[in-house]
């Protein structure tokens, strides 16, 4: 099943959790059928003279959106604290013949507050908050740009959270509490911002099994197959079944005032 919602995690604070984690999420980025990467590039082409300006991936993880980005920017500098996050990137651009492209291992929260590129791009920082904008605009000559992903759902996880009445889960990554706190403190000081939607279905098999560490409490092996029972027809918590898989992601783009 696609990853990016088949487990959920213990959100990670620290530099080392992100460093230890670094495999992992490239695994993940590079397994995942979702073309954001891509699709938010275009569309950024058509907003921006991206053969004309810099750009700044800020917490750039692996390099997902670098290598779309550096392949129309004349230059992309990938900042991230965990440096083999950087290092993942770096093999990865290097693998798709990028030379236009500079890492920056730093925390970009104690970076100097002045320009580094035209563009500035934070794609899905679950730690993002309405107090880092002024920071994030700081860096930027021509815009501050935020791709967050507001819904990650599937089928199975849905009808889960039905039989066992709770909330479906949510996880930082996918916050959508996150965007509307964000286009609220962007309203409320009016400063101006454009939007842009991305939604994408998918299907995948996944389990009962599988998907239970999403609820953050215990099963045991006869609750597993009992729930498996009530929404597969199959007492089995192991039992691959088709799912549908929901993704969407809203695009923020914040011009800088001059």
């Amino acid at each position: 099943m696609n990853k990016e919602v088949k487990k959920g995690r213990i959100p990670m604070t620290s530099q080392q959790e992100w460093n230890d984690f670094a495999a992992t999420y490239a695994q993940v980025q590079r397994e995942s059928r979702l073309p954001i990467e891509t699709d938010v590039t275009s569309y950024l082409q058509t907003l921006f003279p991206l053969a004309e300006l810099t750009v700044a991936d800020i917490a750039a993880g692996t390099g997902r959106y670098a290598l779309p980005l550096s392949g129309v920017s004349p230059a992309v500098e990938l900042i991230d604290w965990a440096p083999n996050m950087l290092k993942l990137a770096d093999h990865w651009l290097k693998a798709h013949h990028r030379a236009n492209y500079t890492l920056t291992v730093a925390d970009w929260h104690t970076l100097p507050k002045r320009p580094r590129a035209d563009l500035i791009f934070v794609s899905q920082l679950p730690t993002l908050t309405p107090d880092n904008l002024p920071t994030l605009q700081a860096f930027g000559r021509r815009a501050l740009i935020l791709n967050l992903q507001t819904q990650a759902t599937s089928s199975l996880l849905a009808q889960m959270a039905h039989r066992l009445k709770m909330a479906i889960p949510v996880q930082p990554q996918y916050d959508p509490q996150r965007t509307r706190t964000i286009t609220d403190y962007l309203t409320t000081n009016q400063i101006p911002f454009s939007t842009h939607e991305f939604h994408y279905t998918l299907t995948d098999q996944a389990s009962v099994g599988e998907l239970l560490p999403n609820f953050a409490r215990p099963f045991s092996v006869n609750q597993a197959n009992q729930l498996a029972g009530q929404i597969t027809g199959t007492a089995n918590a192991n039992q691959m079944t088709t799912v549908n898989l929901d993704y969407r992601f809203r695009l923020l783009v914040i011009p800088h005032e001059h």
